[in-house]
């Protein structure tokens, strides 16, 4: 496929700067925002046009754990999908590792240093803005890990920091899409989906009853623990996106990525504490 046949009108081979004008209303910022500032490419993509729908998803998503979901099953018995979990697991298991495939090999180059996100239209580029795409659908989909603990009335693993990172994930993944689908930032979040295929699998395992849980609970330290590996990957790589000379046009979204890794992995850093360091010393 020639690039020609790809390429779309606008802003290709740009670096498109993210710094509002000043002295402009709130209404003229978002428009900024949203259609100056973001990837042309992705606009008319699956709730990419504007944040809205993926914000009404997350409202219905904490409605539905936070409120109707648990008075809904306050006088009913804890529904079993042991079946559905083991299709569920096995298919987000699947879907993460081939989307770390996808984002691997769509990448025109990937170094440890800086490389900004352009928008190009060649059909390397427009692929990994697909995957990016992708990924977000992933996340979403996500959602239903905390809708399937309400459902079995597992209310103590919908915790809050279960859902904080839920939602904060898909909120970062939906600005990564929208904004920077290209550069170094694919690779911030390619850590994240190998962790999750471990994770699936082993979610994947424990729904194969208490004797295969009994040798597989050991782990379950293991997997927190590669989680809170990946946030350390996840802040060095994305640290130099901070330095003047790295992103000059992209440092809003190098703050909001930087401050919500660092709250994540001081949230897993607690759990952590509390659920195995403590339990050993006692």
């Amino acid at each position: 496929m020639s690039v020609d046949i790809c390429k779309l009108d606008g802003q290709d081979g740009k670096v498109l700067p993210i710094h509002v004008p000043q002295n402009v209303s709130l209404l003229e910022t978002y428009r900024y925002v949203m259609e100056n500032a973001a990837d042309s490419r992705v606009a008319d993509w699956m709730l990419m046009s504007s944040p809205f729908p993926l914000l009404g998803i997350i409202f219905l998503y904490l409605l539905f754990v936070l409120r109707l979901g648990p008075l809904w099953m306050k006088n009913r018995k804890p529904y079993s999908l042991n079946k559905i979990m083991i299709c569920y697991n096995i298919f987000m298991s699947t879907a993460s590792g081939t989307v770390f495939y996808g984002l691997l090999t769509s990448a025109t180059k990937f170094s440890l240093g800086c490389e900004p996100h352009i928008v190009m239209n060649d059909p390397k580029s427009y692929r990994m803005a697909r995957w990016m795409w992708r990924l977000l659908m992933l996340k979403v989909l996500e959602l239903s890990d905390t809708i399937i603990f309400v459902l079995r009335k597992k209310y103590n693993q919908a915790s809050f920091l279960h859902i904080y990172h839920h939602t904060s994930t898909v909120l970062l993944a939906w600005i990564a899409c929208k904004f920077v689908p290209g550069g170094m930032w694919p690779f911030t979040i390619m850590p994240n989906c190998i962790v999750h295929v471990i994770m699936y699998t082993y979610y994947l395992l424990a729904c194969l009853g208490p004797e295969v849980q009994k040798r597989i609970a050991p782990w379950k330290q293991y997997i927190t623990g590669l989680q809170m590996i990946q946030f350390i990957i996840m802040i060095c790589y994305t640290f130099q996106t901070l330095l003047p000379s790295c992103e000059p046009n992209r440092k809003p979204i190098a703050y909001i990525y930087m401050s919500q890794i660092l709250i994540m992995f001081g949230m897993f850093c607690d759990y952590y504490k509390k659920s195995y360091l403590r339990k050993k010393m006692k």
